[in-house]
């Protein structure tokens, strides 16, 4: 499909449809992944080994205190549990969700079309390369054009020979500071961006300073940033208002995608830690401020334990829950509807 025949539309596993047709959306979500890359064998002999058991009751707690120690929790491949999952989301009003696991993720484009089919859901899926740890070895010897012109198949033919198609460049992996070859996959994603219209979702690095920075890069680059979600504002930038002030200025979507995920354990190496009633104080100051055309949210489901099926929130838990909570703040209707779906549905269209 061309450039022309593309833009005003959205990109699904299962071909393009118009904005209509994409209703209430999550916008940074993992169905099938592997994230092995952020495992971590524990040191000690007796965590050593719980480390590579089933997540079960009786370790539920300790997983939940040691996320990336648990080599199970990095694994979403269960195609049924997924489907169960999405079922759920589709009960509570659900029908789209973006799904971020690109190269360095495992992405499965034959998985998300099987589970597109029979959930009756539309799922848009990422492009790309992750952080630099998770790069394939091959990634070095690649040019900028290399990785160009293949973002530009994934978009326009499919991924490899599938005939699938990715909806969206995302989510691109950069860290602190910023590798070399991270910088590349920058380079190649505005160049793809600038060729096919598509929509780009950055994953900034561990620092309150990245989003900001990398916006900017991106920005020098060529990338088109009012087209560009940056991931992750409430980890990195969590309650500081001032900052995602101003990374909201750049122009960029600014997205809240880690509902759900309030306890976060004190080993787990994250920046901020914030409660989902956080999260939407944030939204509802942003808002105030003049930013609600600019705002997504999300859980960014990355492990087994923030399913239903393990004890977690699962992917209706912003439509059956957080939707109450803004309520609360006394965000309206209006303006969830445009958090929910109008956004969402706006950014992932191709220009």
């Amino acid at each position: 499909m061309s450039n022309q025949e593309m833009s005003g539309k959205i990109q699904t596993v299962l071909g393009s449809i118009d904005p209509e047709s994409l209703g209430l959306t999550l916008p940074h979500e993992h169905l099938l992944c592997d994230a092995s890359v952020y495992f971590k064998e524990p040191t000690e002999k007796t965590q050593k080994t719980l480390a590579y058991q089933q997540i079960k009751m009786e370790n539920l707690g300790w997983v939940r205190q040691n996320p990336s120690n648990s080599l199970e929790n990095m694994k979403l491949l269960d195609e049924k549990i997924a489907l169960s999952e999405l079922i759920r989301f589709k009960k509570a009003g659900g029908n789209s969700i973006v799904e971020m696991s690109n190269i360095g993720l495992e992405r499965n484009p034959f998985g998300l079309v099987r589970l597109s089919k029979a959930s009756g859901l539309n799922i848009i899926m990422g492009s790309g390369y992750y952080v630099g740890a998770s790069h394939p070895k091959y990634l070095k010897s690649k040019s900028v054009d290399d990785i160009t012109a293949e973002m530009v198949a994934d978009i326009t033919i499919g991924v490899g020979d599938t005939g699938i198609r990715a909806g969206m460049l995302g989510e691109i992996g950069c860290s602190v500071p910023l590798q070399e070859d991270e910088i590349k996959v920058l380079k190649a994603v505005a160049r793809a961006q600038q060729l096919t219209g598509v929509p780009v979702n950055i994953h900034p690095g561990d620092s309150e300073n990245a989003p900001l920075e990398v916006v900017e890069l991106f920005r020098k680059q060529g990338g088109d940033v009012n087209h560009t979600v940056i991931s992750h504002v409430d980890n990195r930038i969590g309650d500081n208002i001032k900052k995602t002030v101003e990374l909201a200025e750049t122009g960029c979507y600014v997205e809240y995608d880690l509902f759900g995920q309030a306890q976060r354990p004190l080993s787990y190496e994250m920046l901020h830690s914030l409660s989902d009633w956080q999260r939407v104080d944030g939204i509802k100051q942003l808002i105030d401020q003049g930013f609600l055309d600019q705002l997504l949210i999300s859980h960014d489901v990355f492990h087994k334990i923030a399913l239903r099926h393990y004890g977690g929130y699962g992917f209706d838990h912003i439509p059956l829950n957080v939707v109450n909570l803004m309520r609360m703040k006394n965000i309206t209707e209006t303006q969830i509807q445009t958090i929910l779906v109008a956004n969402p549905s706006k950014m992932l269209q191709f220009t």
